[in-house]
């Protein structure tokens, strides 16, 4: 690829809005200027897995001792769209996807790594976290992964707000073993170099030909990946979470010493399938299981099964909408894939867990640890066998928005558990709470610092749910039921309104597990209405009123 970091036309109208955004903003007030008391600052150190669930977390040892233990954790906290670009995009802008305006995966789609780049205006990426952190005085590093396509059209390509940056370049961000990363603004590869570029290839091809049909989804993947049956090596000293793992230490060990704060976004991919070695069995041979453990944990979880609970391959779904009804009962091969896949998904998550060990212990070592605030998250959570669904999010079901979030840091209760309902949109505002920064766009979340220092109780509010494009823009007969909807999960229960006209309402009191489906009982109405009437609010909700 011709050019070096920020060459070429398009990189260079990037700079210029971005310096223009920087400038409008400092001269309203809304972002800072670095001040002088930068350095009595804590650092902040934000931890964010993929496709995590709660339930995880007990298979985390060096977490369970070091933060669940030290710090306060969330038990009610809640992804507002259960996927990827969406959700982090929530993370680096403290709104929600109907104001952010990143509505999916995909450019083609409204979503996607270019989306967020080309917004016009406060709706920038320019004017999101890493910025704001930077204008605040803090030294900023984001490692691991960023936002679908990102690298899909050019690979050195390093976002506004970050001094370290050391993003894995799509699609290679989801094989564990054969991937590139850019390392402010230079690619490496790692593992089968041949194979990364396929990886790499098939987003390029994405990002600049999009598909219109299933069909032309599977050509792109034979076109990228030749030999089809081919799936690079699988070399210990490759495994992507331990090398972004390192890269954060390192950070942390360089960054540590200097009077200025920092602020580090570490981003393992784990655990995400690895989806383009897979797509769900049609690439004939692809390596199990999904994702793949490192070597030392690849026998650790024999013994372990995808939690059973009574939503496990739901034995009547006729209640349900359109999308999920008709769905066969899984059969014993596919439960026995879940489970499979569950043990690979426990390795990968341990990975990340000795990665945080070495963050801290980098941390303690250079006298900084008791001066930093750690907070672990997901950008949503997981359905492994729920209601027939043998591997998904997307939807609003409570495995699929309920995420594990802890922090842990200078003042917060070690051991202490907050069971008020807190939202993605509040990691913005607790960062920049906690930093002394401040937005350069209006906020939908709330700081959950006092909450955690204090032992404030969360205020009592609805949580918005929504998905406002489908996961692909063409009909795939593996992901029919990723369709639209916007919901609310109130204090007691949840409805769904469905883009196809349809509903949904459960009694989460009664029916925590989602089995029966009250929309169409009378003696609900009422609760449909007013739940309808608020969903529809919070569609538009902007600020304070979506608290």
């Amino acid at each position: 690829m011709k050019g070096g970091r920020g060459s070429g036309p398009a990189s260079r109208r990037a700079l210029l809005s971005a310096l223009l955004v920087a400038l409008s903003l400092l001269a309203t007030g809304l972002v800072s200027a670095p001040s002088a008391d930068a350095a009595e600052r804590p650092n902040i150190v934000l931890i964010q897995v993929d496709d995590a669930v709660t339930g995880d977390l007990r298979f985390m040892p060096k977490i369970r001792r070091q933060l669940i233990q030290r710090g306060t954790r969330f038990t009610r906290f809640f992804n507002s769209y259960p996927l990827c670009c969406p959700a982090r995009t929530t993370l680096l802008t403290g709104q929600f996807a109907h104001n952010h305006r990143v509505l999916s995966n995909f450019q083609a789609n409204d979503g996607g790594y270019y989306t967020f780049s080309s917004l016009p205006g406060e709706l920038n990426q320019s004017n999101s976290l890493g910025p704001w952190m930077q204008a605040a005085g803090y030294r900023t590093a984001l490692v691991g992964k960023y936002l679908n396509e990102y690298g899909a059209l050019d690979r050195r390509e390093v976002p506004p707000g970050w001094d370290r940056w050391a993003a894995l370049l799509d699609n290679s961000t989801y094989d564990y073993f054969n991937y590139a990363m850019n390392i402010d603004g230079k690619v490496r590869f790692w593992g089968d170099r041949d194979y990364a570029r396929q990886q790499l290839k098939l987003a390029t091809l994405g990002a600049t030909d999009p598909a219109e049909s299933f069909a032309e989804l599977l050509a792109l993947f034979r076109e990228a990946f030749v030999p089809f049956d081919s799936f690079g090596s699988a070399r210990p000293r490759d495994y992507s979470m331990d090398t972004n793992g390192r890269i954060a230490a390192r950070f942390v060990s360089e960054a540590a010493p200097s009077k200025r704060p920092f602020f580090l976004y570490y981003a393992p991919p784990a655990p995400h399938a690895e989806d383009t070695n897979h797509i769900q069995g049609l690439r004939p041979g692809a390596p199990e299981p999904d994702p793949r453990p490192p070597y030392r944990y690849r026998d650790e979880y024999d013994d372990a099964h995808a939690p059973r609970s009574a939503a496990f391959n739901e034995s009547d779904v006729s209640d349900k909408a359109a999308n999920i009804r008709d769905l066969p009962k899984l059969t014993r091969e596919q439960i026995d894939e879940i489970d499979d896949n569950y043990r690979g998904r426990l390795g990968a998550l341990r990975s990340v867990d000795d990665q945080v060990g070495l963050i801290l212990r980098r941390l303690r070592r250079a006298g900084e640890l008791r001066n930093t605030y750690i907070v672990f998250n997901s950008d949503n959570g997981y359905i492994q066998g729920e209601h027939r669904l043998r591997g998904s999010k997307f939807l609003p079901f409570e495995s699929s928005i309920r995420v594990p979030t802890v922090i842990r840091g200078p003042g917060v209760r070690g051991g202490r558990k907050i069971g008020g309902n807190a939202i993605d949109v509040d990691l913005a505002p607790t960062i920049l709470d906690i930093a002394g920064a401040k937005p350069g766009r209006t906020m939908d979340g709330l700081s959950l610092l006092d909450a955690v220092r204090k032992g404030r109780r969360l205020p009592r509010r609805d949580v918005p749910l929504e998905a406002l494009r489908p996961l692909f823009r063409f009909f795939t007969p593996l992901t029919a039921f990723d369709v639209p909807y916007y919901a609310v999960r109130a204090a007691r229960f949840k409805y769904v309104r469905w883009s196809f006209g349809e509903s949904e309402l459960y009694d989460l009191k009664r029916d925590p597990h989602e089995l029966e489906n009250l929309a169409g009982d009378p003696a609900y109405a009422d609760v449909v209405a007013r739940l309808e009437a608020r969903a529809s609010e919070l569609q538009e909700c902007a600020g304070s009123s979506c608290r």
